[in-house]
């Protein structure tokens, strides 16, 4: 395989070049720019509720103390849902097993409404 692909280079003519190999170096470069600009412009959840919750906070429909308030209900969720998702990747890869799951995940909710009502606490 490796010898005939050899050949081909040796024995290549200069149209070969400009129809084959030249077209198929600007598909992969235009490729590889689509993936890189489109990784570039993808947003978390966390920022798109983020800009809704300043738009809010600009148009005057929440106040300051409850824009702080959300963000920071909104961080906590989304340290909630990332924690969560750990858990099941470890249940699926059956790094633990069922039971151990569901005690893992009941801890996590009751820390989770305990860090809530510390922030609902602290404003």
């Amino acid at each position: 395989m490796v010898y005939f692909c050899l050949f081909l280079l040796i024995n290549m003519e200069p149209t070969y070049f400009y129809f084959f190999v030249l077209p198929l170096g600007v598909l992969i470069v235009i490729l590889v720019s689509m993936v890189l600009y489109l990784a570039g412009k993808e947003e978390s959840l966390y920022d798109k509720e983020l800009k809704k919750l300043r738009i809010m906070l600009r148009s005057g429909t929440i106040d300051k103390e409850t824009f702080e308030r959300m963000r920071n209900r909104l961080k906590e969720e989304i340290i909630f849902a990332e924690e969560l998702e750990g858990l099941s990747t470890l249940l699926h890869d059956k790094v633990i097993n069922q039971d151990t799951y569901v005690q893992l995940r009941e801890l996590l909710e009751k820390a989770f409404r305990q860090r809530v009502k510390g922030i609902i606490a602290q404003i």
